[in-house]
């Protein structure tokens, strides 16, 4: 009972203005964005599924290795073909969770392109660990409140569209890698790929994250890419991506079902 009063009251502050209104909206703001950034920004370079298993490949023997260039054009050529994908995301090694603001720790669910978004996340709240629904569809972004399971309308956190446009959103920061390594046979979710390794400038996600990361922030990235359609099969993105992380923290991102009928629609509001 005392959890439960705990996690009402914080929740209370938020949507009744408790909590200073500049600091609820823009730490809340930009933790949920966050929160939809770690299910779309697989887009990069990603995906697989857990348990998280590297083998050496022996399949698609036959088939050339690219350079990381043609690897990474292909990927970013093949990726305007794709209509919807599933994805799930795991936390590792997070920071301590700041009072103020949501942490997420996991997230399962699927994006429809170009604008729509639908995931559970398990985040922690107050110091406490719950779970939460997550649905983005064009300029509107709905979220559960944990404790009644009610729907809420959260404004202007989020446009799905700059995420998953290929030419303005996640996938143009695959350009920004650096250092990329030369392809490596691999093998992700029984999946024949090529895997790379590379650094990203954190500040290139500060716009989706927030402020506070140190400038020169690097994030070590791993990922691998499919074969035989260049799509993302996995990634793995280590260091401080957003405040409170640390350099141990790692977000592994898995994709899968590519291109399936997918129907994503605004919750009814009671």
């Amino acid at each position: 009972m005392k959890t439960e009063m705990v996690k009402w009251e914080y929740i209370k502050l938020i949507y009744q203005g408790g909590i200073p209104m500049f600091l609820a909206r823009t730490s809340v703001k930009r933790s949920l964005a966050f929160a939809l950034l770690c299910m779309a920004s697989v887009l990069l370079i990603s995906g697989c599924s857990f348990p998280w298993r590297h083998h050496t490949s022996t399949s698609g023997a036959n088939i050339p290795k690219p350079t990381a260039q043609q690897l990474l054009t292909n990927l970013q050529k093949n990726f305007r073909a794709v209509s919807s994908f599933h994805v799930v995301l795991l936390v590792q090694n997070p920071g301590p969770a700041a009072p103020d603001k949501i942490q997420i720790r996991t997230a399962n669910g699927d994006v429809l392109l170009p604008d729509k978004v639908k995931a559970q996340a398990s985040v922690m709240l107050s110091g406490q660990a719950v779970t939460v629904n997550l649905i983005s569809v064009g300029d509107n972004q709905f979220i559960t409140d944990p404790i009644t399971g009610q729907w809420r309308v959260i404004k202007g956190v989020l446009d799905p569209r700059t995420l998953t446009n290929p030419d303005t959103g996640l996938v143009s920061l695959i350009s920004k890698i650096q250092h990329v390594s030369t392809p490596v046979s691999d093998i992700a979710n029984n999946v024949p790929c090529w895997r790379v390794t590379g650094q990203l400038a954190a500040k290139n996600l500060a716009f989706f994250t927030g402020d506070g990361v140190p400038d020169g922030t690097m994030l070590q990235t791993n990922a691998c890419i499919g074969k035989t359609d260049s799509l993302p099969y996995q990634v793995i993105v280590t260091g401080q991506a957003a405040p409170g992380d640390t350099t141990q923290t790692a977000y592994n991102f898995a994709m899968s079902n590519y291109n399936e009928s997918l129907s994503i629609n605004a919750p009814a509001l009671q």
